[in-house]
């Protein structure tokens, strides 16, 4: 049987900046520039998102969310598989700790984003 890892990971973010813009300090930081775009294709139908069209090591980057003042706002970057893989069983690999702990590394000096810690509910 063929089995393929299968990466997911969530990170949430807190910022007052506009999605493209903590997309483009994502970018700078952790994927050596490669852009996030293609917000006006709606990809999510309930908050704007954000993604990275090329895959990294079979990797895709979306961000979604939104700014505001409400406790439940927020962005949330996921990372994962490319679903057109073929596989006949996936065992899935969760990065939620690791993008927390890259994620606080590399933005130490960009107090404007927050990274929160890992939401146990999503285990």
């Amino acid at each position: 049987m063929n089995v393929l890892p299968f990466f997911v990971g969530f990170v949430s973010l807190k910022s007052n900046l506009e999605i493209e813009e903590v997309g483009d300090i994502i970018s700078r930081k952790v994927f050596g520039g490669l852009k996030f775009g293609g917000k006006e294709l709606e990809i999510y139908e309930e908050v704007p998102a954000i993604f990275i069209s090329s895959s990294v090591l079979g990797l895709r980057a979306v961000l979604q969310g939104y700014k505001g003042f409400g406790e439940g706002e927020g962005y949330v970057l996921t990372i994962s598989s490319n679903d057109n893989m073929r596989y006949e069983k996936r065992e899935e690999f969760k990065l939620d700790y690791y993008l927390v702990t890259l994620l606080r590394s590399v933005l130490e000096d960009h107090n404007e984003i927050t990274v929160l810690d890992v939401d146990i509910n999503r285990r």
